[in-house]
């Protein structure tokens, strides 16, 4: 029997995962899958669904949920099926083209409402979730889920599911006493005052007869594919964050008991790299596994929902393995419905540095479309942008080898507002656009703007400013610097 599943009533249940989907997945018509950041995804369940549809024939038909970005390991096999809605977040180019052409219904949200919607039933209709699939290094006694590194919604899963299918993965070790499960009740306030405060269970708690399958496995993770490797522009940008925040630091806007954020992506990792700040702490929704490689030094402690590695950076999951103990003092892992709350993230005074995918000339920003297609989500950015104590919303400059200006005079698709962002950087400086008006912000950000488009982006400002609004805007001069660039 298998030393990690201490209960003898579930060791029963452990079965082929070929054999768990025919037993519960045929009369399936929703399917939630842990594992966000590429981190702890399901993956001998999803590997059996595709062999079973390619070998038998079965047409399975699914709404789809996910903890967040995937690998594409799990896209793939998710391309096999028919997958009729997906929630919250895409990672592959396969299904966002069909959400595009309106063949995949698709509705991002911000992460702690998922989480919240997931467990009210609002996001379902009011059904139940047919069956749930999450990753775990170990079960308890008493059939306590251990998480693996990714916790993300998947308390939300197990609680919100009629059945629930558990991956035991051996290739990680019981990762017992670095989770803190808490999932918040209407009304009652979120006890947490510090980064590394417990309130909750260190495993998730489900009723034995709700598991109806374990599946074990030992396949090691893979970055996801929403992520790409950091570039010389990613460490630009985490130097122009550094020296700014030392600025701040310096005046005592803000101290090092102001937890740091950072959303997922190369510039987190970047970060990491760059920044010459010591005794930091951290809350945030995710955080790149190699910050732990910190810990006791740069790093005082991290709060997050998900350890994950970018492409090439796996090596650092065997460093969280091999200093375990050292990693349980100083991290704790949560629910995203935790991670992302604004109540805890206004009481903390978190500063927070967010990505985007591309930023209008008065600060509002676009971080889940590219020409009005979608790319992947707003996951947790609009949870933090709008409770932080300070906002810093950081990018490139440019895209596409510098094809695209990323800074523009307005954008088809606004997810954050400009009163959610304090300041913006790329790769040729800080625009601190604390208390300025829109025009003054127009002209610190086409400062910081790519030489190759500044002037044209001064050009259209030029024009537009004429007009007699608070908010200068022209929409001619506006498509011709779209056709231009």
């Amino acid at each position: 029997m298998d030393k990690r599943i201490r209960s003898k009533e579930l060791q029963s249940k452990i079965m082929d995962p070929i054999k768990a989907v025919k037993l519960f997945l045929l009369s399936a018509s929703s399917i939630a899958f842990g594992g966000m950041g590429g981190q702890s995804i399901p993956k001998s369940i999803p590997d059996a669904i595709a062999k079973v549809k390619e070998t038998e024939n079965i047409d399975f038909s699914f709404a789809v949920f996910t903890g967040g970005a995937t690998t594409p390991r799990f896209e793939e096999n998710l391309s096999k099926i028919d997958v009729l809605r997906r929630y919250y977040y895409l990672s592959a180019d396969y299904f966002r083209e069909k959400v595009d052409q309106g063949k995949v219904q698709f509705f991002d949200y911000w992460v702690s409402e998922y989480s919240r919607s997931v467990r009210e039933g609002t996001i379902t209709g009011g059904n139940k979730i047919d069956v749930a699939v999450i990753e775990a290094t170990g079960i308890e006694e008493d059939g306590g889920i251990v998480p693996s590194l990714s916790v993300d919604t998947s308390p939300a899963f197990v609680e919100a599911c009629k059945r629930l299918i558990v991956e035991v993965n051996e290739s990680k070790p019981v990762l017992s006493g670095l989770h803190d499960i808490y999932l918040p009740e209407h009304g009652k306030p979120i006890n947490i005052t510090k980064v590394l405060d417990r309130i909750g269970s260190p495993t998730i708690k489900v009723p034995k007869s709700k598991i109806a399958a374990i599946v074990i496995n030992s396949e090691k993770e893979e970055a996801s594919g929403s992520y790409s490797k950091v570039e010389k522009k990613d460490l630009s940008i985490a130097e122009n964050i550094s020296r700014f925040l030392e600025k701040e630091y310096s005046r005592d806007y803000i101290t090092r008991e102001n937890p740091l954020q950072f959303g997922a992506g190369p510039l987190a990792s970047a970060s990491m790299e760059k920044l010459s700040i010591e005794h930091l702490k951290i809350w945030s929704e995710i955080i790149p596994a190699r910050w732990v490689e910190s810990l006791d030094s740069k790093v005082d402690c991290i709060s997050a929902s998900a350890l994950y590695t970018m492409p090439g950076e796996e090596k650092y999951l065997d460093y969280v393995f091999n200093n375990l103990e050292l990693v349980k003092k100083h991290v704790v892992l949560r629910p995203n419905e935790v991670t992302n709350s604004m109540e805890v993230i206004m009481r903390l005074g978190v500063v927070a540095v967010q990505q985007a995918i591309e930023i209008d000339i008065f600060g509002n920003v676009n971080v889940s479309h590219i020409k009005g297609k979608i790319h992947n989500g707003v996951g947790g950015s609009g949870d933090f942008t709008r409770a932080s104590k300070l906002t810093i919303v950081a990018l490139p400059s440019t895209a596409a080898n510098e094809k695209f200006s990323r800074i523009v005079p307005f954008l088809f698709n606004i997810d954050i507002p400009k009163q959610d962002v304090d300041v913006v950087v790329t790769e040729f400086g800080v625009a601190d656009l604390r208390g300025l008006s829109p025009r003054e912000r127009a002209e610190k950000i086409i400062n910081i703007s790519h030489p190759k488009f500044r002037d044209k982006l001064f050009e259209y400002y030029t024009r537009a400013k004429n007009s007699s609004s608070h908010i200068p805007f022209d929409f001619q001069a506006a498509l011709d610097f779209m056709q231009e660039t």
